[in-house]
C-alpha cells in the first residue's frame, strides 16, 4: 500500500530551465555586488595608506625635535648612503634596525642587507599594483620597496647637483640633500606655512616602460626602483617639475624619463601627500600645474588658502 502511495507522489526537483533562470540571477547580483566590493576595498586601502603617511609625518617632526633640523633626504653626503626613511627608523618602532645599520656604508652594501632587506608595511601603499617582485632582480640588491618620496620641491635634482659648492640657490622643497655645503632645513625655513607646503608623498610601482637597463632583468619592465633606503632622486625623493601622477601604458611610445621623479600613485584619480603640520590630504589629477609648485615650495611666498576646497 505505502509503495502504491510512494510512486504515486510527485517529486519536487528544479527543471533544466529553473536552474539556469536562478544561475543568471545570481551571476547579475554578483555583478551588481562586485564593483561596491572592490570600492569598499580600495577604500580601506587608503585608509590604510593615510594612516601610514601620518605615521611618517609625525616621525618626521620627532625627528627635528630631537635634532632642531629636518633629517635630509639621504642620511650623509652621498646619493648611495641611506635615506631620509632610515634615519626616522627610530621614530616608527624601528630602533633596533636603526642601531644595525651601518651609515659608513651603502644601501647596497651585504652588511646593511638585513635591515634594508626589511618589508615594512607602513613605507607600503596597499593600493599599489605589485606589478613585480621587490626584490627579484640583481639590481635590486635585496633591497625592500617603498612607495613614500619626500619633496624637495619644484625643481629638478640634475639642477641641485650642479650647484654644490656654488653660491645658487638650492632645492625649495621642505627637506633638501646633504652635500659639501651645510644645508639643511627647519620648520622655520618653511615661511609659506607647515599647512602649505608638501613634506610627503606617494610614488608606485606603475612605470612599465621603465625598464632595467643592466643586470639580470635587462630590458625587463622595471617599473620603479622605489627602495624605502635608498635616497637617490626619483626612489625616495620626487619633484612637481615633471607631470603629477602620470598614467604609462606598456610600449605606447609615450613615456618621460622624468616621471620616475614625479609623484604618482594607484588610487583612482590622484596622489595623497603628508604635509609638513601633519594633515594628509588627497589630490586631485585637475590640480593646477602652479598650485602644485607652490605647494611643493616652502618659501615661494604664495599661501593658498582654501586649495584644496
Amino acid at each position: 500500500m505505502s509503495r502504491r502511495l510512494d510512486r504515486g507522489r510527485s517529486r519536487a526537483a528544479f527543471t533544466l530551465v529553473e536552474l539556469l533562470v536562478v544561475i543568471a540571477i545570481i551571476g547579475i547580483l554578483v555583478g551588481l555586488l562586485l564593483p561596491a566590493v572592490q570600492s569598499a576595498r580600495e577604500a580601506a586601502r587608503r585608509l590604510q595608506c593615510q594612516n601610514n603617511l601620518k605615521q611618517i609625518g609625525l616621525a618626521v617632526h620627532n625627528y627635528h625635535d630631537v635634532h632642531r633640523q629636518f633629517p635630509w633626504v639621504n642620511a650623509n653626503s652621498t646619493l648611495s648612503g641611506g635615506s631620509l626613511f632610515v634615519s626616522i627608523l627610530p621614530y616608527v618602532e624601528q630602533g633596533n634596525a636603526f642601531q644595525r645599520y651601518d651609515f659608513t656604508k651603502s644601501n647596497r652594501d651585504p652588511f646593511n642587507r638585513q635591515v634594508v632587506a626589511q618589508q615594512l608595511p607602513f613605507y607600503y601603499c596597499p593600493s599599489d599594483g605589485r606589478r613585480r617582485e621587490v626584490p627579484s632582480c640583481s639590481v635590486d640588491a635585496g633591497r625592500a620597496p617603498g612607495t613614500y618620496a619626500v619633496s624637495i620641491g619644484t625643481r629638478d635634482y640634475n639642477q641641485y647637483w650642479s650647484w654644490i659648492g656654488a653660491p645658487q640657490p638650492e632645492l625649495d622643497g621642505m627637506i633638501v640633500y646633504s652635500d659639501s655645503v651645510d644645508r639643511r632645513t627647519k620648520m622655520a625655513s618653511v615661511t609659506d606655512g607647515t599647512s602649505n607646503t608638501f613634506l610627503v608623498g606617494e610614488t608606485a610601482y606603475n612605470l612599465p616602460d621603465y625598464k632595467f637597463s643592466s643586470g639580470e632583468c635587462v630590458g625587463q619592465p622595471r617599473f620603479s626602483f622605489t627602495y624605502w633606503c635608498n635616497p637617490f632622486p626619483g626612489s625616495t625623493a620626487c619633484t612637481t617639475q615633471f607631470a603629477f601622477n602620470p598614467r604609462d601604458f606598456a610600449d605606447d611610445g609615450i613615456f618621460d624619463p622624468g616621471w620616475v621623479r614625479s609623484f604618482r600613485s594607484d588610487h583612482v584619480g590622484g596622489v595623497q601627500f603628508v604635509f609638513g603640520d601633519g594633515s594628509v590630504h588627497f589630490l586631485s589629477d585637475s590640480i593646477a600645474a602652479q598650485v602644485l609648485d607652490n605647494l611643493a615650495s616652502r618659501n615661494d611666498g604664495e599661501v593658498l588658502g582654501g586649495w584644496n576646497l
